[in-house]
């Protein structure tokens, strides 16, 4: 493994993996899957085509992330998507004037303030404004 070009050392550590890049979640109404990201959370769209929508990295930071109509249409209860705010206050009561179900009400943990939401295929989202002794 030493001469392997695939791997890179960091910090010591040998790794093929150098971050998350992108990230899709499958729903079972586009449109109206769209519409929530956009018109409740403020993404807006970079790309579309036909059930496929890929949405512009908030600040040109993060995973890429996109939608996709696909599968059984389950909601996807065994991995955890966190979205970083700035104001996890200010967040909640914009998404509970935009009629967003809250499925996890603001809370403080060590690494900082959050609550849950849901999408419309079902798909919990985690909001988080990080600790300032993390930042």
């Amino acid at each position: 493994m030493k001469n392997a070009t695939h791997l890179r050392k960091l910090k010591g550590v040998f790794t093929m993996l150098q971050g998350l890049n992108f990230v899709l979640l499958h729903v079972t109404d586009s449109e109206k899957a769209t519409a929530f990201y956009t018109e409740k959370l403020g993404l807006a769209i970079e790309l579309q085509q036909g059930s496929f929508v890929q949405f512009k990295q908030p600040m040109g930071q993060g995973a890429s992330f996109a939608i996709s109509q696909e599968g059984d249409g389950r909601p996807i209860q065994s991995v955890e998507l966190w979205w970083y705010v700035d104001d996890a206050d200010a967040t909640y009561a914009d998404l509970v004037a935009k009629d967003v179900p809250v499925v996890q009400q603001l809370k403080d943990e060590p690494f900082g303030r959050t609550f849950a939401i849901k999408d419309p295929s079902g798909n919990t989202l985690y909001i988080m404004r990080l600790a300032d002794h993390l930042r």
